[in-house]
């Protein structure tokens, strides 16, 4: 943008903001204001992660954590899930779409309940639409980060494969 259109914009912009200030009260604020919470920087190291047992959902032996938001409520969330050696998801689905990083390690993405098998390398990226019947394994572990929207659902297409179904 040309410094000149810059300073007219700006010139232009400050009666709005004046005129909008003295709309409200001192102190005031819009439910736009109140609604929505100011963003903040997060950094979070891999050591400040906090690891622990996933969903019912899940098989045992896999660890959990939560990066940001809140997988059980609306909203965007973004979560890190640790595999161990042979662990698996059997076929399942999700009601909206899944964004899915593979960090390290190695799986394997079944999709279309099995009718197609994809290897992934590390640093892989799949994105799973609404309702995409998949599972997933690893051989030797593997962490994988997923960002979807909550609150967070898996659905799975046999239900005797639902770990929250078996008696313990």
């Amino acid at each position: 943008m040309k410094p000149q259109t810059l300073s007219l914009a700006i010139l232009l912009a400050i009666p709005l903001v004046l005129q909008a200030g003295s709309d409200s009260p001192q102190g005031a604020t819009t439910a736009a204001q109140s609604a929505t919470p100011p963003s903040s920087h997060v950094v979070l190291q891999d050591a400040d992660l906090k690891w622990g047992e996933p969903p019912p959902a899940f098989e045992r032996g896999a660890q959990f954590a939560v990066l940001s938001g809140d997988p059980g409520k609306p909203g965007l969330f973004v979560i890190r899930i640790r595999m161990p050696s042979g662990f698996r998801v059997a076929n399942h689905w999700h009601p909206g779409d899944e964004h899915v990083t593979l960090l390290e390690g190695d799986a394997t993405l079944q999709m279309d309940d099995g009718a197609r098998s994809q290897d992934l390398s590390r640093g892989a990226y799949v994105l799973m639409p609404a309702r995409m019947h998949h599972a997933v394994s690893t051989r030797n572990g593997a962490t994988v980060q997923v960002m979807a929207m909550g609150p967070f659902e898996l659905t799975y297409v046999d239900p005797k494969d639902d770990p929250r179904k078996r008696k313990p």
